[in-house]
């Protein structure tokens, strides 16, 4: 293994499914036993099977990050079926409001991805941080979005989200690196998943011209191609093994950094 997390435990929101799915499978496969924390109990439970499948322990929790209620419930329910959370990997994300119109200018759409990918982000790290305090150990991963650095089109609500976890990842950092608490973040490129797809949706529906018609994945990657150097999108996996290094032992002098996963989309 190329980082050891045997007998760690692992929280990841929004695990059921998507990146958040290739990310709970590859901390399994290093060893970790995984907490799936996700608003859908039917993808969590199939997260949860294909872990168990892998030889390693799993448990759920519906988790609704925008209701701090169910965060601390989830986070009792987690740590008490397994004891403790070592690994916090806040995945958890939107991009818009159901329906979005994706020029950034309604009221919805940067309320409620504010409140899932910023403040919802935050009351899940706040549950799980005292009982890493009080073991002086633990990792926290989150996810970010190359768009903190690099905003794509009609997207202003996004890019200011992601790059909030930016800030509130290097201020928790130093805020805790005494603790022996390690925060990173991690920023993805394109990610062909359902995150996407939903979106290439929502654009149709809404007359894009640029989708109508078409199919959804060669535009995808008509535009990724005009943008990544190497050519090709990114795995969920890819993400997964750069959370699993940040969250192993291998990565104890890494804090307070934003590291990107997207193919040389992004070079500062």
């Amino acid at each position: 293994m190329f980082a050891d997390l045997s007998g760690k435990v692992a929280l990841v929101t929004g695990g059921g499914q998507g990146l958040g799915l290739g990310i709970v499978l590859k901390l399994a496969g290093q060893g970790a036993d995984i907490a799936i924390g996700d608003i859908s109990d039917e993808t969590a439970a199939a997260a949860a099977k294909q872990v168990e499948a892998m030889g390693r322990k799993a448990y759920t929790a519906n988790m609704n990050v925008t209701d701090k209620d169910s965060i601390i419930a989830a986070v009792e329910k987690i740590t008490t079926e397994a004891g403790q959370i070592d690994i916090l990997v806040n995945n958890a994300g939107v991009a818009g409001a159901p329906g979005s119109t994706g020029t950034g200018f309604r009221d919805i759409d940067w309320d409620f991805t504010w409140q899932v990918n910023v403040k919802g982000l935050a009351d899940v790290t706040e549950a799980v941080l005292p009982q890493m305090r009080a073991r002086q150990a633990g990792k926290i991963i989150n996810i970010s979005s190359v768009a903190a650095k690099a905003a794509k089109y009609q997207t202003a609500y996004y890019a200011t989200t992601k790059m909030a976890v930016v800030a509130y990842t290097q201020a928790l950092a130093r805020e805790f690196a005494l603790a022996n608490i390690n925060v990173n973040a991690v920023a993805p490129g394109r990610i062909w998943t359902q995150f996407h797809k939903d979106w290439m949706a929502e654009r149709e529906a809404l007359g894009d011209e640029a989708v109508a018609g078409k199919d959804k994945f060669d535009v995808f990657m008509g535009a990724l191609k005009e943008v990544i150097p190497m050519g090709r999108p990114q795995e969920p996996s890819d993400i997964g093994a750069l959370v699993t290094f940040l969250a192993s032992e291998e990565a104890r002098n890494i804090t307070g950094q934003t590291i990107q996963c997207d193919g040389g989309q992004v070079m500062v």
